[in-house]
């Protein structure tokens, strides 16, 4: 939150209030949005701002007395950045990032996006989970947002034939994909399921066979990056990320965020735990990191945001021979603004403020759609963005376990909406507990973070707290008395409390 969104509202804010024309489109999760509504979060964020500010303050002192004037400038850099930030939470704001976010795409320059509830990997799961993840999660970002977003980010871009109809079920009229999933794009991502011995009847699955895609389609030889197009016989549309431009930020050798003038995220002061070094080499050891300028970086961003901006004009020049406005998406985490790559926010108020004053027409994905909607359909393969485009980097021989589990749970789930609790308001809150706690055990973060090797022992611990508080919450549904299990309902309800909504009901397919 101080990191990332909170830098980024304040530069979305401060662009619509000069008047700068800009449209972008963000993705907010509903679990995410769960969390930055949560009234314990809004206390403990400010808590921690707090925390920042003292620390930059004690920083400066510290470094005054040293004498070490570098670091007492930078610490005053924190300081003033840190309260700036602070006030905009709590007053700017009103600790509201939820309606900050909303604010904006009331007022047309931002598009939000909804997504699966929870980020649940949709190829992999079964169909009343597919249902409950998309039910759940655009009613969640209804209620939070107070708007109907349809445009959604699917989890990990991961696609499987037929999806297209479950979203269109839920209202969702066009989603981002990886351009290895287009035709002619890249090989169809195998069966990986079936290799790794899970079962067919554990994954997701359309009501009917997917149709046959329509005469009017592209084939693999004119598919073009710069086109949405309908999938299959659906009304939904995809829209592919341009890989190379988004590799002018995303490549690992010359991204931008790798410059030598950058911050250095993986390098802290030992006292503080503030940053105070820069990049400087990525053959350099982090004890030979050399002192951060923040004029140097900003300098670094300028120049960084003229050349991705002449990059986009280049891809887009000439491309308009049949009339059409060639659309161009780019994707990125959130998080890598501010918080992995500390100038990045500057570098992306600078590359939408040059965007806006370079003839490159700017739109959200919901406004380009309704001034042209596509033409051609197409059949896109199986896959995802994850390594090799298929689903690998979630379903391996390291989280197969995993899926096994979650096929288990899923099947309790339907034993639990076979025999629901009626008239019974104990059990039926324990019931809506339970699928709390499905949904948080089906967040792809778990398998990525096992296979990755990114925090696996604390992945494996999350998933098996909510499989076993599914457990409990189930045998509390099932034969709960409210005089002797009130309290460990209530445990298990302070434990997970996003979806208030959520209900059995949300699993019907």
């Amino acid at each position: 939150m101080l990191g990332t969104y909170l830098p980024l509202l304040v530069l979305l804010h401060d662009l619509r209030a000069a008047g700068v024309a800009y449209r972008i489109v963000i993705g907010l999760t509903p679990i995410l949005i769960e969390q930055l509504a949560d009234r314990d979060i809004n206390v403990r964020t400010l808590e921690y701002i707090d925390d920042q500010v003292t620390r930059a303050e004690n920083d400066v002192r510290r470094f005054t007395e040293a004498p070490d004037q570098g670091r007492a400038e930078l610490a005053r850099f924190y300081v003033a950045s840190y309260r700036r930030l602070r006030e905009a939470y709590r007053g700017r704001f009103g600790r509201d990032l939820v309606g900050a976010f909303a604010d904006l795409a009331k007022s047309g320059h931002v598009e939000i996006l909804t997504s699966a509830a929870t980020h649940g990997y949709l190829p992999l799961l079964d169909r009343s989970s597919v249902e409950a993840q998309l039910r759940i999660g655009r009613r969640s970002s209804r209620r939070l947002t107070g708007l109907d977003p349809t445009g959604i980010w699917l989890p990990e871009c991961a696609y499987t034939p037929g999806l297209e109809k479950a979203l269109a079920d839920h209202g969702i009229t066009h989603f981002f994909t990886d351009a290895a999933l287009l035709p002619g794009h890249a090989r169809p991502a195998g069966d990986v399921a079936r290799r790794h011995g899970q079962s067919e009847l554990g994954r997701w699955a359309p009501h009917e066979e997917r149709a046959e895609v329509m005469t009017a389609s592209a084939t693999s030889s004119d598919v073009d990056l710069l086109r949405p197009y309908y999938v299959g016989d659906s009304d939904v549309v995809a829209i592919a990320r341009h890989e190379r431009v988004s590799s002018q930020v995303w490549s690992a050798f010359t991204g931008y965020p790798g410059d030598a003038q950058y911050r250095e995220f993986h390098r802290k002061d030992t006292t503080s735990g503030l940053r105070y070094w820069r990049v400087t080499s990525v053959h350099k050891g982090l004890g030979e990191k050399e002192e951060y300028t923040p004029d140097r970086a900003a300098e670094r961003a300028r120049d960084h945001a003229r050349h991705f901006v002449q990059v986009v004009r280049d891809e887009l020049s000439g491309r308009s021979a049949d009339g059409r406005d060639p659309l161009l998406a780019v994707t990125f985490d959130s998080e890598l603004f501010g918080h992995w790559w500390f100038e990045g926010v500057d570098w992306l108020g600078l590359v939408l403020r040059e965007l806006t004053e370079s003839g490159v027409r700017v739109a959200t994905a919901a406004e380009y759609l309704d001034r042209e909607p596509p033409k051609e359909r197409i059949a896109l393969s199986e896959g995802s963005w994850g390594k090799n485009n298929d689903h690998s980097t979630w379903l391996n021989e390291g989280t197969a376990w995993m899926w096994d589990e979650l096929g288990r749970l899923a099947h309790d789930m339907d034993g639990l909406r076979a025999s629901p609790p009626r008239s019974d308001p104990f059990r039926e809150r324990a019931a809506r507990q339970a699928v709390r706690e499905l949904l948080l055990a089906q967040s792809s973060d778990w398998p990525f973070l096992v296979t990755t090797g990114q925090a696996a022992d604390y992945a494996v611990e999350r998933f098996r707290s909510h499989a076993h508080r599914f457990h409990r919450a189930l045998a509390l549904a099932q034969a709960g008395d409210p005089t002797e299990d009130e309290v460990e309902l209530r445990s298990l309800e302070r434990a997970d409390n996003p979806f208030p909504d959520a209900g059995l009901a949300d699993f019907e397919s």
